[in-house]
């Protein structure tokens, strides 16, 4: 035998160019089959997981749900905001959207359906804002680069050589003589609590510095959270600026502001459709909201999510349905707007509010919701 023969058993040599190649390309190679293996795994759940899998003739509503009428209930939301400037927002085409459901809902489902009504505030801005330093020197700053109107914030005003106060504090016995003055805020705030305050303090307008880390102004609401019907609002001009121009602003001594936003109050509504069976100590709600924004028909969001919920409502009736726990099938107004209708659904319940515009309300106690089911943006 040759001495230069190889054992039988041993390691096995390794080749330094294959050992270098995965040293540098493993993590690309493991992403890859990563990738591969999340797109084998949702193709199959496409392709079985969404066809119905019980007997028909036992479970009929699994096979009854049409994406067909689906389509139908879309293309009705659709001719509504066609019909209405292009949206289906509180003040657009949402009351002919909830006429809509309404009618579909006393020819063919099976519920006490309602108007649940309440009050939103609607801020509506008509012309871009302008922002300009005026003493010691002169700057014009760009709309939606270096600062933004906040939402809700305020109605129009036109503040002509406006003097600055500069507030580095949050509270009212810190933050010094406001009155008359345009506030620009350096501190980290809450924002409606501290515009707020300041406005009742006799603030012109109030300007909110954002943190060196956002190369953008806000956009955020100027407004209660919680906001319902008899809440304030703001009235003052509520503006954001990023950090560098609040560098600026620090050292201004006077500005021009001028801003075209109007704030009203609408009365807007909920549907509910209240189940007339099933145990009420466990009911489930079903809901999608059926408002859109402002500058858009809201097909995705959310027609899809609250045509889809009104068929499934439709083909429970349909098929006869029984459930065994009270289904409250609801389409709620005003979410982009703040969650204002669910909220005010929620608020009605919790603190045992009387609904004064509704002359029918079922009883939904909180202690009986076993669980919610909300349906945003499904196509």
């Amino acid at each position: 035998m040759s001495s230069t023969s190889q054992p039988l058993l041993g390691t096995r040599s390794t080749n330094p160019s294959v050992s270098a190649w995965w040293a540098s390309r493993s993590r690309d190679v493991l992403s890859l089959l990563t990738v591969l293996l999340l797109l084998g795994t949702g193709l199959g759940i496409w392709v079985y997981g969404t066809l119905p899998t019980s007997d028909p003739s036992t479970n009929p509503h699994e096979y009854a749900l049409s994406t067909d009428n689906i389509r139908r209930h879309l293309s009705k939301l659709l001719d509504i905001a066609r019909e209405h400037n292009n949206s289906r927002s509180v003040t657009t085409g949402h009351s002919a959207s909830g006429t809509y459901v309404l009618s579909q809902l006393e020819r063919f489902g099976n519920c006490d359906a309602h108007k649940q009504r309440f009050v939103s505030p609607v801020w509506t801005v008509t012309q871009p804002p302008t922002l300009c330093v005026r003493e010691p020197y002169r700057v014009d700053y760009i709309h939606e680069t270096d600062f933004e109107l906040m939402r809700y914030g305020g109605r129009s005003a036109n503040i002509t050589r406006g003097r600055v106060a500069v507030a580095r504090a949050c509270t009212a016995d810190k933050v010094g003589d406001v009155n008359g003055r345009v506030v620009v805020v350096t501190s980290k705030c809450l924002l409606f609590e501290t515009a707020f305050m300041l406005e009742q303090m006799g603030a012109r307008a109030v300007v909110f510095v954002r943190s060196a880390q956002y190369k953008q102004p806000s956009r955020a609401r100027v407004r209660l959270v919680e906001w319902r019907e008899g809440d304030p609002l703001m009235t003052i001009p509520v503006l954001s600026v990023t950090h560098s121009v609040g560098q600026v602003l620090t050292h201004a001594s006077r500005v021009d502001i001028e801003t075209h936003s109007q704030i009203d109050e609408v009365e807007t509504f909920n549907i509910l459709c209240v189940g007339r069976t099933g145990d009420p100590r466990n009911t489930i709600i079903v809901g999608a909201h059926l408002d859109s924004v402002r500058n858009g028909p809201g097909i995705n969001d959310n027609g899809s999510g609250s045509s889809s919920v009104l068929e499934i409502q439709l083909t429970l009736a349909h098929t006869k349905f029984d459930p065994l726990n009270r289904l409250v099938f609801a389409w709620w107004g005003a979410e982009e707007d703040g969650l204002l209708g669910s909220r005010h659904f929620v608020h009605t319940m919790a603190h045992n509010w009387t609904n004064k515009w509704s002359v029918y309300e079922p009883r939904i106690e909180w202690s009986d919701i076993a669980l919610d089911l909300n349906f945003d943006m499904l196509a």
